[in-house]
């Protein structure tokens, strides 16, 4: 088990919910109050810039979870698009939360730390299977960008479970040993025993089955499982 203090953002006033609604990925209206979902901040081209748990305490007062990254960084980035909405944005470190990196792995939750801003779509990392993106609610960033690949498909991109013999590095590119084109990305490693670790991995899905490695240490690497 690993101690990490939580990175805390909460958004209070008369506009909180409507606010975090027009900003955010998922369907923040439709949540009840004492609810919570999984949910994103997007950036204009859909790639995702911050993940979290979104719990809606009431209609005045949402808190974020992040899932990996930088509360006041994600406040400070937020103020910029409040204008003339009745909200405050506070950051904060939550209590020390008691988790399991390698169980968040298996189960497909990832991390979005700061290296990894702005690199992917949602789908490449499973949001849409954790039902962190909505396609029927109104407009916020991304949306068109979620709306066509969900309408129109073409997503060829996706979440995978990996294992290797050595730790890799979060943001290390995997590469086709046969062809050295690029295959994907790491998320988050975790050691699963004395000679092992598991990795989630965003990949091309063509690619998948390739025999692969992890750039610069040329760590061999074998699938276990594909989040679809």
């Amino acid at each position: 088990m690993i101690s990490l203090p939580a990175q805390v953002l909460e958004i209070s006033g008369t506009d909180a919910a409507a606010f975090a609604h027009a900003q955010f990925s998922s369907d923040v209206l439709a949540l009840p109050d004492g609810q919570w979902q999984w949910s994103a901040w997007l950036s204009p081209q859909g790639r995702v810039r911050a993940f979290f748990h979104l719990s809606r305490r009431a209609a005045d007062d949402i808190v974020l979870t992040l899932r990996g990254g930088d509360a006041e960084w994600l406040r400070a980035e937020l103020s910029r698009f409040v204008f003339r909405a009745k909200v405050q944005l506070s950051a904060t470190t939550g209590p020390t939360a008691q988790t399991s990196k390698l169980d968040d792995i298996r189960a497909g939750i990832p991390e979005i730390d700061a290296e990894l801003h702005d690199q992917f779509l949602p789908q490449w990392i499973g949001l849409d299977r954790l039902g962190a993106v909505s396609v029927s609610k109104g407009c916020y960033p991304g949306q068109e960008i979620m709306a066509r690949l969900h309408f129109k498909g073409g997503n060829k991109r996706s979440l995978y479970r990996i294992g290797s013999a050595d730790p890799l590095t979060t943001g290390a590119t995997l590469r086709d040993t046969q062809t050295g084109e690029e295959a994907g990305s790491v998320l988050q490693c975790a050691r699963a025993d004395s000679d092992r670790f598991e990795a989630l991995a965003s990949l091309i899905d063509a690619k998948a089955q390739a025999q692969l490695r992890a750039d610069p240490q040329s760590i061999a690497i074998r699938q276990i499982e594909h989040f679809g």
